[in-house]
């Protein structure tokens, strides 16, 4: 498994809700929390083996729409201080960074004490422990983050008690849930406008911890605290130049567009597109005639039936955790045969690598033009490629309108993708480079589903 991929599938997060999304006020703002202590926790001797343990694990949760949202965030193990039976104190000294467009009073970190011990296998035992809501904003727009210090009051039981459907506001815990009398967090919370250079390498809603991997992000020197995000520093960037792309469909482009095309219609067929969100009613009777080949209608009967429009290949920089920059939409030919070269080469010293295609690839999909892509030297930073089509079908429309009257309304779907890991992969930068175009429901940066056929080749 690549570096890419490897870190791809370790940071996958639950998208918020998207109108909650709508709502955002403006620009992605960086944040700070630190996590000092829990005081008043009561731990019975009868309850607690030798090896317990605590953690903090805090998530993002919609309170509209009661939703989580983002990644869980999961503190270190920390050891309990203070007698058995008696008050005792967690200290945590844990810092975590995130940044947001969400500053609504609605949005707002759960916070949850974890105990943690060690079965007799070996294997380990977490329990919750209590839970705590943080309020992050305030909801004014002239100091939107809630600053300074505070302590937070625990509940007893788990986070799943705000997916109640009878809890429609937050504030109503204190009615349903006992406090955990005594029982506080001390924590921490102000901006971090330092996280402004890197919000292009870190995806929003994601809680890190500075001496996490952020590829792209130069990891911290500071052997005392190894916090890489309190000042943090970029990789230097170079450019990447790709040109000649061209894109090879198995068994060939007539075959796959062809079997594309009839899986569609037959598709749009069986759930009446063409009148989709509208009743159905009686309006008149007449008889339709045409050739039907078992799959979809003959595609002589054109206007009549789903055909392709365009064909696109989006361009763009991943490194794992999200996209570096907007990719690039670029809008692919068909040609009609011959053999071409597609080179690849680096802006910076001893980064130019090079792509030959073969004959083999000569009924496909070629780019005229080129394309510039800023890189950074990390085995975490892919180029990902989607090859997009636009679809035209017919709208429900007046039977006695010619083919070429009847309105049409276009549509997108994603048929393949792949991702070139050039600083990790075997391959490499080299020459005679060919990608095997992927489809099916496998996780892709896009988050959509994929048009599932037989392996394909981009060069």
């Amino acid at each position: 498994m690549s570096d890419w991929k490897n870190t791809f599938e370790r940071n996958r997060v639950i998208p918020p809700h998207s109108q909650t999304a709508r709502q955002a006020p403006g620009a992605s703002q960086g944040l700070q929390l630190v996590f000092k202590q829990i005081d008043g926790l009561h731990i019975k001797q009868s309850e607690s083996p030798p090896s317990l343990q605590y953690q903090l694990r805090v998530t993002l949760f919609d309170s509209g729409h009661q939703l989580f949202f983002g990644r869980t965030w999961k503190s270190g193990s920390h050891s309990v201080s203070g007698m058995q039976g008696q008050s005792s104190r967690v200290l945590f000294n844990e810092v975590v960074y995130f940044h947001t467009s969400l500053c609504l009073s609605s949005v707002v970190a759960v916070v949850e004490l974890v105990s943690l011990s060690t079965r007799a296998d070996g294997s380990q035992d977490a329990v919750g422990s209590g839970f705590g809501l943080l309020q992050l904003f305030t909801g004014h727009a002239d100091s939107s983050i809630s600053q300074g210090e505070g302590r937070l009051s625990l509940f007893s039981g788990t986070p799943r008690a705000l997916l109640h459907p009878k809890l429609k506001d937050p504030l109503q815990l204190n009615a349903m849930l006992s406090v955990m009398e005594g029982s506080q967090l001390l924590y921490f919370i102000q901006p971090h406008p330092a996280l402004i250079p890197i919000m292009h390498l870190l995806p929003p809603n994601i809680l890190v911890s500075g001496h996490d991997s952020i590829p792209g992000v130069v990891s911290s020197t500071d052997t005392g605290t190894a916090d890489a995000l309190r000042k943090p520093r970029l990789l230097k960037s170079f450019s990447c130049v790709l040109e000649g792309l061209r894109v090879a469909l198995f068994p060939s482009m007539e075959v796959f567009e062809s079997d594309l095309l009839q899986l569609l219609n037959r598709d749009c067929q069986n759930t009446n597109r063409g009148v989709e969100g509208r009743s159905v009613v009686v309006q008149e009777r007449r008889l339709l005639v045409g050739v039907h080949n078992g799959w979809g209608w003959n595609r002589g009967v054109e206007g009549r039936s789903v055909v392709v429009q365009e064909r696109r290949l989006l361009v763009g920089v991943h490194n794992g955790w999200g996209w570096v920059e907007k990719p690039h939409v670029l809008v692919l030919e068909r040609e009609a045969g011959g053999s071409g070269e597609a080179r690849a080469r680096g802006a910076s010293a001893g980064s130019s690598f090079r792509q030959t295609s073969t004959d083999k690839l000569s009924d496909g999909l070629s780019l005229r033009g080129s394309v510039e892509l800023k890189m950074m030297r990390d085995v975490a930073f892919s180029i990902v490629f989607q090859l997009h089509y636009v679809f035209s079908c017919p709208l429900a429309g007046d039977g006695q309108m010619t083919s070429t009257a009847v309105p049409r309304a276009a549509f997108m779907q994603c048929v393949r993708w792949c991702a070139w890991s050039l600083f990790s992969d075997p391959e490499g930068p080299g020459e005679n480079v060919c990608l095997n175009l992927q489809g099916s429901a496998l996780p892709n940066p896009w988050g959509v589903m994929v048009y599932s056929a037989s392996t394909e080749q981009i060069c």
